[in-house]
């Protein structure tokens, strides 16, 4: 019988799993594995991901985005409660896109935060004194204040990359969901959509949940009759390794 798979991407994005973890986080090393089995698969006909995740890291988002496009069978994301920023990055490579009425969509932007803890750290009696090279060594520490001259080149520094990101991010979903002008316009503004605006601006092909993912993956493939690959339980497994090997 042919067979479906279903990826859940869930939690914050990122490149590697930490051994700890205070919050729920998807590696990209994991899900680009995962994947890799799928794409040799000659029984899996079609993969659907499940999506819930408000983005990450843009670097192993992409990672992901990028290994979608190298499977040759139909890939439909689900999106559950939510598919924002680089979340959405991720889903705009699959061939299809599914959403429920109170689905959130969206977010197509970057941000870059530099926290400054000097205050805190005096306020405890540390004197950082920090020596480089060059100037653009000590931008990205915490443990120092900025001069004006510093902030000034930090800022440009820090906008240049977003910027180019920003624009990796909207070519991505501009060649694969074929948005006009205008959408691309609003959309990049960073705002997020219900599920059917989201699919009024073309964000997403269709209103449902997993029944009509599923249906839509199985149109694709040509295929009527289907039995379920879910990797839930695999990722999980997958997860649980580093802190096996951290407590020896």
């Amino acid at each position: 019988m042919a067979k479906i798979a279903l990826v859940p991407i869930k939690g914050m994005i990122v490149s590697e799993k930490p051994p700890l973890r205070t919050m729920r986080t998807i590696s990209s090393v994991e899900i680009i594995q995962i994947l890799g089995q799928i794409r040799k698969s000659r029984g899996i006909k079609a993969l659907v991901l499940e999506i819930n995740s408000p983005g990450g890291n843009p670097f192993p988002c992409q990672e992901i985005a990028d290994a979608l496009k190298s499977i040759d069978k139909p890939v439909v994301a689900w999106v559950r409660e939510m598919a924002a920023s680089g979340g959405y990055w991720i889903a705009s490579a699959a061939d299809s896109i599914v959403a429920g009425n109170l689905s959130i969509v969206g977010s197509v932007g970057v941000i870059s935060i530099r926290p400054d803890l000097s205050e805190l750290l005096g306020k405890i009696g540390i004197d950082m004194d920090a020596m480089a090279t060059g100037v653009h060594k000590l931008l990205g520490l915490p443990f120092k204040p900025l001069t004006p001259e510093e902030r000034m080149i930090d800022r440009q520094k820090r906008q240049d990359e977003i910027s180019t990101i920003q624009q990796s991010f909207i070519t991505e979903v501009m060649q694969k969901r074929r948005l006009t002008d205008q959408v691309v316009e609003d959309i990049s503004s960073g705002k997020t959509y219900l599920g059917q605006e989201a699919k009024n601006l073309g964000l997403v092909d269709d209103l449902g949940g997993r029944e009509q993912a599923f249906e839509i993956a199985a149109h694709k493939a040509n295929i009527t009759k289907y039995k379920v690959i879910d990797y839930t339980k695999k990722l999980e497994k997958m997860r649980r390794w580093p802190l096996a090997r951290l407590i020896g």
